[in-house]
């Protein structure tokens, strides 16, 4: 087991309706073996998350790199909502 690399395994999900997941991670895992990596990704998830709260495309915000505490979101919608941006629909998902 030691030798196998982690692209061999597929994502374990315990819930049953985790199915949306599991073919989420199938397309991350296709996207990535077409040769866009996980900053690049990053990057795009980044820009999705400026998009959903309305942040005008000539802003400095879209400028900066993506920022390293993605990991934990509710930091970044925090900045967000303190520079007056707001998530303008929690049902529009693209």
């Amino acid at each position: 087991m030691k030798n196998k690399s982690n692209g061999q395994f597929s994502a374990v999900v315990d819930d049953v309706k985790a199915a949306p997941f599991s073919d989420l991670q199938d397309r991350l895992d296709a996207i990535q073996d077409g040769g866009m990596t996980a900053l690049t990704i990053r990057s795009v998830l980044f820009h999705k998350m400026l998009d959903l709260h309305s942040v005008p495309s000539d802003h400095f915000l879209r400028d900066q790199e993506a920022p390293s505490g993605l990991e934990d979101p509710k930091m970044l919608i925090k900045k967000l909502n303190e520079l007056g941006f707001y998530r303008s629909s929690a049902s529009q998902l693209h």
